[in-house]
């Protein structure tokens, strides 16, 4: 009697159970990957000839700078013909002065006199004489000269020297660079009872 011998194929090992969790781990990272090729519009790059990588299928990324960059013959403003601009509209809404002539100053001997007002000069106060403006009028002083200013208040009547428009006391003739001059071509801008400062743009009539 012949034998017959049969074959039985041979089960292939079973994975352990830390390898099946490693194989399906990298099933996931895979899939996450191909699928963030395929809808990313920031990350996936490609090569372009001779140019090496650029964006591709960034469609949102293209819009935002073609947003950004100025329109074809659109000119951009020019700081510095901005700022001269503004220049020449301070210049054309100067306030004009009041008053333009020869000032000149006094200190030292009428230093505690009586002025016309009745208050006693101090030649470190930051007042004037004046022929006509009531006491107390607060009056914007400048030295066209070399620009400086200074706010006197009226508190005495003079000068009586013709030519001249008004007697700054010694503080004020040193405030405008003048004191050793004696006298000064001025211009005199009156203020109102709410300005206690030379007006921010001040120019000659």
């Amino acid at each position: 009697m012949a034998m017959v011998t049969i074959s039985v194929p041979t089960p292939h090992p079973r994975p352990a159970p830390h390898q099946r969790l490693l194989l399906l781990a990298s099933a996931a990272v895979v899939s996450a990957l191909l699928a963030a090729c395929s809808t990313s519009t920031g990350l996936h790059t490609e090569r372009s000839s001779g140019l090496g990588v650029k964006p591709a299928n960034n469609r949102s990324l293209t819009e935002q700078l073609e947003r950004l960059a100025p329109t074809p013959g659109l000119r951009l403003p020019d700081p510095l013909q901005a700022v001269q601009d503004a220049l020449d509209e301070e210049a054309r809404t100067a306030r004009p002065s009041d008053q333009q002539g020869i000032a000149s100053w006094y200190g030292g001997k009428f230093h505690g006199r009586r002025t016309a007002s009745g208050e006693r000069f101090d030649r470190n106060d930051l007042t004037a004489a004046h022929r006509s403006y009531p006491f107390g009028t607060k009056l914007c002083v400048m030295s066209p000269r070399n620009g400086s200013t200074v706010v006197v208040r009226v508190n005495d009547r003079g000068p009586f020297a013709k030519q001249r428009i008004i007697d700054l006391s010694e503080a004020a003739a040193e405030a405008l660079g003048m004191r050793q001059a004696g006298t000064r071509t001025v211009e005199v801008w009156k203020l109102e009872e709410d300005e206690d400062n030379c007006p921010v743009n001040v120019a000659a009539e």
